[in-house]
């Protein structure tokens, strides 16, 4: 039960890429919501995009991180609760990733936790 949970909105996927609409992280303990807002502006820089906090509220636990610079086509949003939930959705059109990238950024979030 101590598995750290990753569902993914994959709108479509080939050999080389896949189209992401959302991925969700859900841990069983609560972190340091300041400490992986950090971790995810550093570590996450393959997207396209360089990220950066919005908001922090410390009365409900919650962070919003998203694309410095939106492109004509959309933005990521990452939104934090609790410390033991992430969500990161792309507003606009769907995320195009590698699988390699995709699957580093699946490794990145679970560490982040």
């Amino acid at each position: 039960m101590d598995e750290i949970k990753v569902t993914a909105d994959i709108q479509a996927t080939d050999q080389l890429g896949m189209l992401i609409k959302r991925v969700q992280v859900e841990a069983p303990r609560a972190g340091d919501l300041r400490k992986q807002a950090a971790a995810i502006t550093e570590k996450i820089d393959y997207l396209g995009c360089e990220l950066k906090v919005i908001e922090v509220d410390g009365v409900s636990k919650a962070v919003l991180i998203r694309s410095k610079k939106p492109a004509a086509d959309g933005f990521i949003e990452i939104v934090l609760r609790g410390g033991n939930y992430l969500s990161l959705e792309r507003k606009g059109a769907a995320l195009h990733i590698s699988k390699k990238d995709y699957e580093r950024l699946v490794g990145d979030l679970k560490a982040i936790f």
